[in-house]
């Protein structure tokens, strides 16, 4: 059986890669149609007679796939549950077999914080050698690809739909992106439409490819926890970023520290899980902010220093949070302050 045959039989039927392995051993190929001489699910059977005629031609004019069989298959998706048969890929697929990969996920309906704190953080674990994954979805995940593509270019997305469908439209420029300078990935056949019971499956590729799952903001009924969920699963660790705990977008990420996943307060917390990074020093060079500068005398209210500084008070909060992802400054009982 050639990867072409084998790509069609699997994505026909839905068959996962132990079924192929049946499927294989017993000689069977797509003349036999569904007459199996092993026990395999029926319905795919069924569905394998009625679709390979349309994938097989599907798959012969769009070649960019790899099997579960192909050397470039990632070996960290070979053990979790149900890995997919089949991926669909754009750019630069030796990227799924990168060491170091932290996958970054959160709510589509995320405020300023939770935006800053996800594009940041992945814009410095990107410069420091570690690719993140995410699910190209607006919000965070899209906030996580954007700061992978600000720092070193090292993202990976994982699509709901086909490879070529853009969705949501909003992202179709970041795809663009993303498939240019990393890789984007699809288990679906192209053309499949955004349906909506295909998206928390694709969840189990994005905490199967990267060692942790960083969640940054998220509702206690997000999809995002469905994402921890089945990283702790397949053996992977989860870590949280705390939020304002009257606000319903940080219910998910505290419930998940309150059960045991980890407090990340700065993205130090995160690097420090990956020992093979070499970092250095995490505050290297210096910075040209006059923030920093009216700190050096001391600790200030955030009033004080809008009055020192004479900054409208927007930048001044974007110039702080910056400042405090970088590990620069910090705040305590209402004042900033140097680290």
């Amino acid at each position: 059986m050639d990867r072409l045959e084998y790509a069609a039989i699997a994505l026909s039927g839905d068959f996962n890669p132990s079924e192929m392995e049946k499927i294989e051993s017993s000689g069977f190929d797509s003349s036999l149609l569904f007459r199996s001489p092993i026990e395999l699910n029926r319905n795919k059977l069924k569905n394998f007679a009625r679709n390979f005629s349309s994938v097989i031609r599907t798959l012969s004019t769009y070649g960019n796939f790899i099997t579960h069989r192909d050397e470039e298959y990632p070996d960290s998706l070979k053990h979790i549950f149900e890995p997919p048969s089949v991926l669909f890929f754009r750019g630069k697929v030796s990227l799924l077999n990168s060491k170091s990969v932290l996958a970054v996920v959160g709510s589509r309906k995320a405020d300023r914080y939770g935006t800053s704190v996800a594009r940041e953080y992945s814009r410095l674990l990107s410069e420091r050698g570690i690719t993140i994954v995410s699910g190209l979805a607006v919000g965070i995940d899209a906030e996580a690809h954007i700061g992978a593509l600000d720092g070193s270019g090292t993202t990976v997305g994982v699509l709901g739909t086909g490879i070529d469908v853009y969705y949501p439209a909003s992202n179709s420029s970041l795809i663009r992106s993303v498939m240019e300078k990393g890789c984007v990935i699809s288990e679906y056949l192209p053309g499949t439409p955004p349906l909506k019971q295909n998206f928390p499956r694709r969840n189990r590729i994005i905490a199967g490819l990267a060692r942790a799952v960083l969640v940054v903001q998220a509702t206690i009924r997000s999809g995002s926890l469905i994402t921890a969920r089945l990283a702790l699963e397949n053996g992977r660790d989860v870590y949280a970023v705390p939020g304002d705990i009257n606000r319903k977008n940080s219910e998910g990420t505290n419930w998940l520290i309150k059960n045991g996943a980890k407090l990340v307060a700065e993205f130090g917390d995160v690097i420090e899980e990956f020992p093979e990074i070499d970092i250095g020093e995490l505050n290297e060079g210096s910075v040209d902010s006059e923030v920093l500068e009216v700190l050096g005398t001391g600790s200030l209210t955030f009033g004080e220093l809008l009055l020192k500084t004479k900054l409208p008070s927007k930048d001044l909060i974007v110039e702080l949070t910056n400042l405090q992802l970088e590990g620069y400054v910090y705040e305590e009982n209402g004042r900033w302050n140097r680290t």
